[in-house]
């Protein structure tokens, strides 16, 4: 390993003639904002960081910088087919792509208008310097895609035209144009002067002196680097020292067979996440990995090992079969569950055997789905996969991961569940009386009963609350009754934010008469046709309070039951009256 100084102007002679980007690299990011920042930077003498880089002669996929930086570019337009040959030596940059790309933009190329597509080059003002300039700039670069009036000066000049002239030379044209122009004191012109002598010389030492930019680099021809290591190496740096999940490792390997595998499955859990949830990156690869027959494990060594390369053809081959899962599952979510909150899901891998089963039975019919949602019901309310998830995920893949000819196969699920991980696996009343269960319960019911679901809002902020039909402080202050009896799944809906804090005390009577009145649909709410009719029925004893609250567990029970037991064909819906 080296470690050493070198000039800009050398870098930039060596992109893309022997330095070059790795496939592991994700896209160009920055924004044009942390591009001035880092001249910014430079020109205040500011150190930069270190950069990584590799020398290799491995077969590794080897792609170009950008002459222009284009936000929008597919990336493999821009590999190396002789580079990334075998015994082919390239330096590859580990960590400081951001940095040389924004650098090689600045002093030798452009960015690309978004709207106009026209290049815009980078100019800086010559005379700045002095103070701030807004944004804690001192030395801000202007991309433009005309050129500039002194004392805006073009930095790639610097590369050009005057790429043999020395420092004062530059400066003095410069003043030179700008002295007929200005009307100045003496000693401002002489500020002025001494300030673009100053800035000129920072530029072309900052081009020209190996004093700046500080390299460290892994010899892979000199020394043995295991292309294993190497991921690892870059996985830390790139997270700032601390290593990430899996996932990002996995991609790196990943990539070397097939470019497009990350961004194929962003896509996938971007479809997935469209119902304002936090799939990520290592759940699509744990449905892959389980179709696969690979187990749910996501680690590395199988995408690295001798079995990586068949393994990543296979995911390939199928991807549009797994697509198309993804689609169903995501369509499963928004039209049969209606799931658009964290906070009605205990697991999130709880998805992995339902996708597994449409992976290998896409299209089920109705009766399936209504099993699906029984066996999604079960697995969050029961916590089916709070524990050991990889391991029973594994063991669902032989349940599922297979043509099921008889529709979805919940009842071998059931067996599984109760005989190796001693689970609940039916809906009983005590499940009711959870109060860590009220939301996903509730949420059943709003679901079942009006088609939606409350967490489906225009407005970030107006999710709902879990309310009181009968308030909890009058409920305990006046009628003396314990928490037991108040904080009851019978007495308890949804309402939206604004709505709740706009609610207050408000009992119950002259709550809902009024949305009544408005042309509210209260029944979804009550449930109760008898109290939905006439609001006026709800008054404030406790004979009333408990006759309502336990007429609505009762309708409560009878939705809850029919769907998280839809297998057992309402079998269940007395027991509530006779417990």
């Amino acid at each position: 390993m080296s470690y050493k100084p070198d000039s800009l102007f050398s870098l930039l002679e060596q992109i893309n003639v022997s330095l070059f980007l790795p496939h592991i690299q994700r896209p160009f990011v920055w924004d044009e904002d942390q591009m001035r920042r880092l001249f910014d930077s430079l020109m205040r003498n500011y150190p930069i960081q270190t950069f990584l880089f590799w020398r290799t002669k491995d077969e590794i996929k080897a792609r170009r910088f950008m002459d222009i930086i284009d936000w929008d570019v597919d990336l493999s337009d821009f590999y190396d087919a002789v580079k990334s040959q075998q015994d082919q030596e390239k330096v590859l940059v580990l960590d400081g792509q951001q940095r040389i790309q924004s650098l090689r933009a600045i002093f030798r190329g452009g960015i690309r208008d978004v709207e106009t597509q026209h290049v815009r080059e980078a100019y800086v003002d010559l005379t700045s310097g002095v103070r701030d300039t807004g944004d804690d700039l001192r030395y801000p670069v202007t991309f433009a895609s005309e050129s500039l009036e002194v004392p805006h000066y073009r930095i790639a000049d610097l590369l050009s035209r005057d790429a043999q002239k020395n420092a004062e030379e530059i400066a003095d044209r410069v003043n030179d144009a700008l002295d007929p122009r200005l009307s100045e004191q003496p000693d401002e012109r002489k500020a002025r002067q001494k300030q673009i002598r100053r800035n000129v010389g920072q530029l072309v030492s900052l081009l020209r002196e190996d004093k700046y930019f500080w390299i460290q680099q892994l010899d892979g021809v000199a020394s043995e680097y295991v292309y294993k290591t190497i991921l690892d190496i870059f996985v830390r740096v790139n997270s700032g020292g601390t290593k990430l999940e899996a996932s990002d490792l996995m991609f790196a390997a990943m990539k070397e067979g097939w470019g497009d595998i990350e961004e194929a499955i962003e896509d996938a859990v971007e479809l997935l996440n469209g119902t304002n949830l936090q799939f990520d990156k290592t759940f699509a690869l744990k449905c892959l990995l389980i179709t696969e027959g690979q187990g749910a494990e996501a680690s590395p060594e199988k995408f690295t090992g001798p079995g990586g390369p068949p393994l990543l053809a296979s995911i390939e081959r199928n991807w549009e079969r797994s697509e198309l899962a993804f689609r169903e599952l995501r369509d499963f979510m928004m039209q049969d569950l209606k799931v658009f909150a964290d906070k009605v899901l205990r697991s999130y891998n709880s998805f992995i055997p339902l996708f597994d089963f449409l992976f290998h039975n896409p299209k089920p019919d109705e009766r399936s789905k209504a099993l699906m949602r029984a066996y999604h019901y079960k697995a969050q309310l029961f916590g089916w996969f709070s524990q050991s998830t990889d391991t029973l995920v594994n063991s669902l893949h032989t349940v599922v991961g297979k043509p099921c000819t008889a529709g979805f196969p919940l009842e071998e699920i059931k067996d599984y569940m109760r005989s190796s991980r001693g689970q609940a696996v039916e809906l009983q009343v005590y499940h009711l009386r959870e109060n860590r269960l009220r939301f996903i319960l509730l949420n059943l019911i709003y679901v079942d009963k009006i088609g939606t679901t409350p967490f489906d809002v225009k407005y970030k902020g107006n999710e709902p609350h879990v309310d009181h039909i009968y308030p909890r402080h009058a409920l305990r202050t006046r009628l003396s009754l314990a928490s037991g009896e108040v904080n009851h799944l019978g007495n308890y809906r949804f309402v939206g934010a604004t709505d709740n804090i706009r609610k207050r005390g408000e009992f119950p009577a002259s709550y809902f008469t009024r949305l009544k009145a408005s042309g509210v649909d209260i029944e979804k709410h009550l449930l109760l046709p008898a109290f939905s009719r006439d609001p006026s029925r709800l008054a404030f004893d406790v004979d009333t309070y408990r006759d309502f609250r336990d007429s609505r567990l009762q309708a409560i029970w009878e939705i809850a039951s029919r769907v998280v037991n839809a297998e057992m064909d309402g079998q269940r819906t007395e027991q509530l009256a006779t417990s």
